[in-house]
């Protein structure tokens, strides 16, 4: 897709003469590719909003929404959620065309969580045996962690020494 035909890119004119402008578009999840530190967005992302002309300014507000998939931190099964962020831009209305892709790919990776589980009380995996907790007791005891706390965290429990 050359940058010209980028589906986030508005002309304009219509706005410099009508005074605003109602945008509804649709660009594919492969656009915003390695925004993510971890998961993936696994659908087109929706751009809804309004462009607005203030003095010499064209203003967008409106939102980015779609479906992205992580892992659950505790237990590592993959989870898919819809997510929607508010949406801001500006630029010169004598510019001819306002493009959100990078506004939209800022808000894509200031939106995506720290931490997610797939429900509040994960259990997590086993720390002896790695089974995941919540589907099945396997009857191992979690140890306890120093401070006599219990670790939900798989990748922050140590394996323990076979010997």
């Amino acid at each position: 897709m050359t940058e010209s035909a980028s589906p986030l890119r508005f002309a304009l004119s219509e706005v410099k003469e009508e005074g605003e402008m109602t945008v509804r578009a649709t660009a594919p999840a492969t656009l915003f590719d390695g925004v993510l530190s971890e998961g993936a967005l696994i659908s087109p992302l929706t751009v809804d909003g309004t462009i607005r002309r203030v003095d010499d300014d064209a203003l967008f507000d409106g939102s980015v929404q779609g479906r992205w998939q992580f892992e659950c931190t505790r237990c590592l099964i993959p989870i898919e959620q819809v997510w929607k962020e508010p949406l801001q831009s500006s630029a010169p209305i004598d510019l001819g065309s306002m493009d959100l892709t990078e506004d939209t790919r800022q808000a894509i990776a200031l939106a995506q969580p720290m931490k997610i589980v797939c429900k509040p009380e994960c259990l997590g995996l086993c720390p002896v045996c790695r089974a995941n907790r919540n589907a099945a007791d396997c009857g191992h005891r979690t140890p306890d962690l120093p401070d006599g706390s219990h670790s939900t965290r798989p990748r922050l429990t140590p394996r323990p020494h076979k010997g």
